[in-house]
């Protein structure tokens, strides 16, 4: 069934669509073949103190989130074709570095380099496939089937890391760049570029005046704070269920089951959902029940159920992993709305710039509060859910909004 409906969508892209899916499914292959064994390559292979395993790992993060609003500019100006070409080319030396360094500067530069790829050709990356289909409804079905392969991907990913992890962590580190390469020639050579940003492709304005022209929409920085809370929620899992599992003292298997469950789910029912949503459900209601659903879901890890039982941390998985099919694929497709068609590189790289300091003071917030004796966990859980409610009743409501203005 998700096969048959796959090559239905499939079969309806745009040759420059088809590239666009695959790169979302390479991208996250290459990297979750790698980013799941760093640190502990990093800790117990090289013998680096956590203290600089966490700089390694944090210098990543940074110069990847830092720097969407940047690399999403620039592919405004310079082309979204030539900067997903370079970002691939970038990722190919940052993994490489990672794979092979020995020394702290070698090690550092390739977290740096494999971040700083991320910022060049993610944005670009979804806004070419928000410019190849400018009507919400193909971008809806479209940006669902972005949101497959991508979860296909981080399936796959750890997998083949696990299996070649065995033999050294250099050939994983060479593999994942190999693949950027083999990206970087099929994007050259299959990628059309758009006829706009084609020679001499030039933007009047500064980066600054552009910036401050998004800033300064009310409407746009709404959706931009509450879809964030998508972002916030999302990097709780990472840090909310290893942290209850290593508390409760259960094995470690039940981490890898409970991330397996959103992978799974996410690869068997996605386009399934996204099909009923596109029928059933407008976007606003879809975006803002999705949210709800993901705050709630953490209330699964307090269900009256044995201690001993891993079954919280299963249906936690389920219910958050329902909530992100709803709201995720939406949010992506959503955004350009907000954008001319020469602006959706920058639009993108401000959601996911905001997205990102989100998701960091989320954890250093989480991390706090679970760290915590006198905090009795169902407190967090309840806040979380009062915090997609919110983020999920504000999304409904601007996407209300807009649909007013633009019909008045």
């Amino acid at each position: 069934m998700v096969l048959k409906k796959f090559l239905y969508d499939w079969r309806d892209l745009t040759p420059a669509g088809r590239v666009l899916i695959l790169n979302g499914f390479t991208f996250n292959l290459g990297f979750y073949m790698l980013l799941p064994y760093l640190a502990n390559h990093l800790e117990n292979t090289i013998g680096l103190s956590g203290w600089y395993v966490g700089l390694i790992i944090g210098l990543r993060v940074l110069s990847q989130q830092g720097m969407f609003l940047v690399g999403g500019t620039l592919g405004d100006y310079l082309g979204y074709k030539r900067l997903i070409l370079l970002g691939c080319l970038v990722r190919v030396f940052g993994f490489a570095l990672l794979g092979v360094g020995q020394d702290i500067v070698v090690l550092v530069i390739g977290a740096i380099l494999s971040g700083l790829a991320g910022a060049l050709f993610t944005p670009s990356s979804q806004a070419y496939l928000a410019y190849e289909y400018p009507t919400q409804e193909h971008r809806d079905r479209v940006f669902a089937l972005q949101s497959f392969s991508t979860v296909t991907g981080m399936l796959l990913g750890p997998i083949i890391g696990l299996l070649l992890v065995a033999y050294s962590f250099a050939w994983i580190g060479l593999i994942s760049a190999g693949l950027f390469f083999i990206l970087f020639w099929v994007q050259k050579h299959f990628l059309p570029d758009i006829p706009e940003q084609s020679g001499n492709h030039k933007q009047s304005g500064s980066f600054f005046q552009h910036w401050l022209s998004m800033l300064n929409q009310p409407i746009f920085m709404t959706f931009v704070l509450a879809a964030s809370v998508y972002q916030v929620l999302f990097h709780q899992l990472y840090i909310v269920i290893p942290h209850e599992v290593t508390s409760r003292h259960f094995d470690v298997s039940v981490i890898t089951w409970t991330f397996m469950t959103t992978s799974i789910m996410g690869v068997v029912l996605q386009l399934p959902v996204s099909h009923w949503i596109s029928k059933n459900l407008d976007t606003g209601k879809a975006m803002g029940m999705g949210l709800a659903i993901m705050g709630s879901a953490f209330l699964c890890l307090s269900l009256p159920i044995a201690d001993h039982s891993a079954i919280p941390f299963v249906v936690c998985a389920m219910v958050f992993s329902l909530g992100s099919m709803m709201v995720f694929p939406l949010i992506g497709s959503y955004l350009p709305n907000f954008a001319g068609e020469n602006e959706l590189g920058r639009y993108y790289g401000l959601y996911s710039c905001v997205g990102g300091i989100f998701a960091f003071i989320g954890n250093v917030t989480t991390g706090w509060l679970l760290s915590s004796s006198s905090i009795d966990h169902i407190w967090i859980w309840t806040g979380m859910m009062f915090m997609g409610g919110v983020a999920g009743i504000t999304l409904y409501w601007v996407v209300s909004t807009e649909f007013k203005t633009a019909t008045v």
